[in-house]
């Protein structure tokens, strides 16, 4: 398995608008099976409805359904009460919560939460099928892009900056992805 951390960066308005609203449906998707799976939904049950509910492809649907049984899984183990999980992060919604700032202070706290309760996306390959459909990292003289799967054949392009974060370089990235 290969996990790259890197920043995307948009050429259009578009498709990063596109692009955050598959995150957001992708994390209430995400949000909405960890409370049927805490109500005992089984998963079949859950893929097809979340396919029409959220508009996602099953792909999409199955993964948002594995990442909250493992987040259901992780909290049974660690012994805490499931239903209390905060999505967003516990801290940040507890500040939120006490109202101890004001204006802009406040905003930027909630926009913060927001961005963190919605801003995720969880895609998975499969060995059989090349790869991942929903994501795909294509690469071109000028560097690489991810190609992603926004709905109905419909594809949003973002141009991959590579070690923005740890000091890795974009050569060591291209390179990791073509072995």
């Amino acid at each position: 398995m290969i996990t790259i951390q890197a920043k995307l960066t948009f050429s259009s308005k578009e498709d990063e608008q596109a692009v955050a609203d598959l995150m957001r449906r992708w994390s209430s998707c995400m949000r909405y099976a960890y409370n049927r799976l805490l109500e005992g939904s089984s998963r079949n049950t859950l893929k097809r409805e979340l396919q029409g509910v959220f508009n996602l492809n099953s792909r999409y649907v199955d993964d948002a359904i594995m990442k909250a049984k493992s987040v259901l899984e992780s909290c049974r183990e660690r012994d805490e009460n499931p239903s209390k999980v905060i999505f967003g992060g516990r801290s940040l919604f507890d500040k939120l919560k006490k109202r101890h700032i004001n204006g802009k202070a406040y905003k930027k706290l909630k926009q913060e939460w927001q961005e963190r309760r919605k801003g995720n996306l969880y895609s998975r390959g499969d060995r059989s099928k090349k790869g991942n459909l929903n994501t795909r990292i294509e690469i071109y003289e000028n560097g690489a892009r991810l190609r992603i799967n926004v709905g109905e054949r419909k594809y949003a392009y973002a141009r991959i900056q590579a070690g923005w974060k740890k000091g890795k370089s974009r050569e060591g990235l291209l390179q990791a992805i073509s072995t």
